[in-house]
């Protein structure tokens, strides 16, 4: 008897409390719980609790980081960063967790791309001289990564990361490499084709694959891609008109229809040298911000395979004159918030500094220092020393920049493993 009642004082509470109580923090919190015991990390790992937290912070966001592209000189540049959210509320920005790379603490790593809140990384790795390059996919804040193999072309460059999500969780991953040197014999299928290697998390293995364009396209596949939703999007130039505005290129990597097929999607304004623009992406879908004379546009892009009425994009807002505003200086749109279409960032050439702006009310608000901003439900930081760099080298005024969005997912999805 006395057993008995020992047992039931120390007996613990029933589970569907404990969910009910744990499904209320914030995921940095949950992920230590499921070290506490097997029964706690049973039920954090279950779809009930899974689907639970989902449904219990559906209207907080997410911490995330605007990205520049890898540069050797400047591995990791993160432009501006948002954490402190109540969904994993980190007490820093997401990609401080990318410094140092916990696989090889001591060498040198660059950020490559980010999708659904997995990170590619380059790690330069080695021992008396010979060094050797690794890639790594995985989650920096869980510090879950998965080793890629070599390409088969070690003249292979780093292009983007895309996945495949089904129901919320990332179900599998694709890198992509763009090929530098000719592989087709045919020049004039050269011209068209858009040449890359892609490794997939579903095989393990890497497949050389040719998409291709209607047209000849200048430098497919060299300029940097927008990821989103399994596909990528490009900026490229007809090879046949050197002055023309451009369009976004694009290709489905889990698309059953057209898998070789590339689609081509206009611009939505004629080019001028005196135009400055991104792509980026917010809400799930893909926005094209373009400055041109002190007039901000930001578009929307509707359909990505197809426009039945001959309209591929529609304004967010109407334009915004930037001088009848108070804000007249000459700026370089970097992206948009990833969950407000209305919240913009820019780069001011004039004042070497980023620029956060709100089409909904207007105000532009610049930053000329590196800072932390201490908001009422979240922290961000703007770096504007490193952003300088990256900024001052580009050479062409008139590319389409594409930084990217490292966002974390709405849980702990696991990195999807190959076979073997």
């Amino acid at each position: 008897m006395e057993t008995g009642r020992r047992r039931r004082r120390g007996s613990s509470f029933p589970d569907a409390i404990v969910v009910e109580i744990i499904a209320r923090l914030p995921l940095r919190s949950i992920s230590r719980f499921k070290s506490v015991c097997k029964q706690w990390r049973s039920l954090i790992e279950s779809s009930y609790f899974r689907s639970l937290f989902v449904s219990l912070h559906r209207n907080s966001s997410s911490s995330w980081s605007l990205m520049f592209p890898i540069k050797f000189q400047y591995p990791i540049t993160e432009a501006i960063g948002f954490h402190g959210c109540e969904r994993w509320d980190l007490p820093k920005s997401p990609a401080s967790y990318l410094t140092p790379f916990q696989p090889y603490p001591n060498g040198d790593h660059y950020y490559v791309d980010s999708s659904h809140g997995l990170v590619w990384i380059e790690a330069n790795v080695g021992t008396d001289g010979y060094v050797k390059t690794k890639s790594f996919v995985g989650n920096p804040i869980s510090q879950d990564w998965v080793e890629i193999p070599p390409p088969p072309d070690p003249l292979t460059k780093p292009s983007s990361l895309v996945t495949r999500v089904v129901n919320g969780v990332v179900s599998s991953f694709k890198v992509v490499r763009t090929c530098t040197k000719i592989i087709e014999p045919r020049p004039r299928e050269r011209r068209y084709a858009w040449r890359m290697y892609v490794y997939s998390s579903e095989t393990g293995a890497w497949a050389f694959r040719t998409p291709r364009s209607p047209f000849p396209l200048r430098r497919a596949g060299s300029n940097r891609p927008l990821n989103l939703n399994g596909m990528l999007y490009v900026w490229e130039k007809r090879q046949d008109d050197l002055t023309g505005t451009g369009v976004l290129v694009s290709h489905d990597f889990y698309g059953e229809d057209d898998y070789d097929q590339c689609r081509i999607i206009p611009l939505p304004v004629s080019d001028n040298k005196h135009v400055r623009r991104c792509s980026s992406s917010s809400g799930g879908d893909v926005i094209y911000v373009e400055i041109l004379y002190q007039r901000l546009k930001v578009w929307k892009l509707k359909n990505s395979n197809n426009s039945s009425d001959g309209e591929w994009w529609q304004l967010t807002r109407e334009e915004i004159n930037m001088a009848s505003v108070g804000f007249d200086v000459n700026c370089f749109p970097l992206g948009v918030n990833p969950f407000d279409t209305d919240l913009i960032y820019l780069w001011s050439r004039q004042h070497s500094c980023v620029v956060s702006g709100n089409l909904r009310t207007q105000e532009f608000t610049l930053h000329q220092e590196t800072e932390t901003l201490i908001g009422s439900e979240d922290c961000w930081r703007l770096n504007t020393s490193d952003s300088k760099k990256h900024m001052e080298a580009i050479y062409d005024p008139a590319s389409v920049i594409t930084l990217s969005q490292f966002v974390l997912p709405q849980w702990m999805d696991p990195v999807p493993r190959p076979p073997n």
